[in-house]
C-alpha cells in the first residue's frame, strides 16, 4: 500500500478478536502504533492482547513501532463529563455512538488546546508525532506514511481518538481511516 500523503488510522479493541485486531494493522501496513489510553491495561482475558506488555511484544513481532502518548488521554474530570451524559441518556459505555458536547468541548480545550493563544500552550500535532517517533525509536531516515491512534471504544465517533485524528488531519494534512 503506497500513500502520497500520510494516512492516520484509528482503531479500537472492543468487538475485535486478537486475529482481527492485528490483522487490520498488518492489512493497513501500519508503521507506528500510538497508544493514547490513560491506562494501558484491560480487565479480564477477552482483550488481554492489548495489555501493554503483550501488545508491545506482538507489535514488535509484526515490525510495528510502539509509542504511548498519555498526554492525549482524557483526564478523569473530562471522562466524568461523558459518564454523566451516558447516565442521563441511559447509555452504556460500549453502546455509546458519539461523544457528548461537554466532553468534546473540554477535551478540545484542555487536551488539544483549541483556542490557546500562547504558542507553548497549543498542542502541535507535528510535535506530538515527532515525540511518538522518538519514543518508539522510529528510524529517522524513513518517512512515516501510516500510523494508528489506539484506544478501546469500537466506534471512533464514541472515542477521543476521533478528535485527535481530526486535529492531526487538519494540521499535518493526511487522510483519516477509522477501523
Amino acid at each position: 500500500m503506497t500513500a502520497e500523503t500520510p494516512t492516520i488510522v484509528t482503531i479500537g479493541v472492543y468487538g475485535s478478536t486478537e486475529e482481527s485486531f492485528f490483522g487490520a494493522l498488518v492489512d493497513y501496513e501500519i508503521e507506528l502504533f500510538i497508544d493514547i489510553r490513560a491506562r494501558r491495561g484491560m480487565r479480564g482475558s477477552k482483550y488481554s492482547y492489548v495489555n501493554s506488555s503483550a501488545l508491545q511484544t506482538k507489535l514488535k513481532d509484526l515490525g510495528i513501532y510502539y509509542a504511548h502518548l498519555k498526554e492525549l488521554a482524557p483526564t478523569k474530570e473530562i471522562r466524568a463529563l461523558q459518564w454523566q451524559a451516558d447516565k442521563e441518556e441511559n447509555t452504556k459505555k460500549r453502546d455509546r455512538k458519539d461523544l457528548s458536547a461537554a466532553y468534546v468541548e473540554a477535551y478540545k480545550k484542555q487536551i488539544l488546546k483549541y483556542g490557546k493563544r500562547k504558542a507553548e500552550l497549543i498542542l502541535e500535532p507535528q510535535k506530538m508525532l515527532e515525540r511518538a517517533k522518538q519514543l518508539a525509536e522510529f528510524p529517522t531516515d524513513l518517512p512515516l506514511q501510516r500510523y494508528v491512534l489506539f484506544c478501546v471504544e469500537a466506534d471512533a465517533k464514541a472515542c477521543h481518538r476521533s478528535l485527535v485524528a481530526a486535529r492531526f488531519r487538519n494540521k499535518i494534512i493526511g487522510k483519516v481511516k477509522h477501523l
